[in-house]
């Protein structure tokens, strides 16, 4: 059986409650012929775009990278890790995020029995779509996930999407639905608005002593 993998790997960080959406790599892996051992990857590092979800203005985005340095290169937000600047950008983490891609695929690849694509992280609720075909919904940066979607391919021009919904915001749903009252210090944040227990993230992206 030929198999082939696209892989895209996509975590983010938050200092002080400062969202950031980290691409750590983005890479098609083609599957082997015949007489390979291995498979072929092509990287999907190029083209990407992104914006705020309620927007209709897209930006060029770097991956990797994060959301910050997406909307610093843009001229978007002032340099967060100046004076008190990143106090001022804290509505970013507020709101959802949506990253996008193309890419090409050829009639070599949809000749392999299995395509699937693989995540090895994404940081942290988030929709992921293939030619706008809803594909995974994550809620965990902890594991990967990995996603037959042959399928969902075509030959020649793909777009793979994913929107990422704010942490602070599918968070705080969780806390309010909650039974229990689960005490945290991590986070700056009065009680009934503390909401890193209840979302499979690192803790000190909530605020801590230190951050990335």
């Amino acid at each position: 059986m030929r198999k082939a993998t696209i892989d895209v790997r996509l975590t983010s960080l938050m200092k002080h409650l400062s969202l950031f959406f980290l691409f750590a790599a983005s890479f098609l892996q083609l599957g082997c012929n015949k007489t390979e051992s291995f498979p072929t990857e092509i990287i999907l590092s190029e083209g990407w775009l992104f914006r705020e979800s309620n927007s209709s203005d897209w930006f060029p985005a770097t991956v990797p990278g994060t959301v910050h340095t997406d909307l610093l290169n843009n001229n978007l937000i002032n340099d967060p890790f100046l004076g008190n600047n990143e106090a001022d950008l804290q509505w970013i983490e507020d709101k959802d995020w949506e990253y996008k891609t193309t890419f090409i695929v050829d009639q070599e690849l949809m000749e392999n029995d299995v395509v699937e694509l693989e995540f090895d992280g994404l940081d942290t609720y988030s929709d992921v779509y293939l030619n706008e075909q809803p594909i995974l919904k994550a809620d965990n940066m902890f594991r990967a996930w990995q996603i037959a979607c042959k399928k969902f391919l075509r030959e020649g021009e793909n777009e793979l999407r994913i929107h990422f919904h704010s942490p602070i915001t599918e968070g705080q749903e969780k806390l309010n639905a909650s039974p229990h009252f689960i005490p945290t210090s991590n986070e700056p944040k009065p009680v009934g608005y503390q909401t890193s227990v209840h979302t499979r993230k690192a803790q000190y992206h909530y605020g801590w002593d230190w951050g990335p």
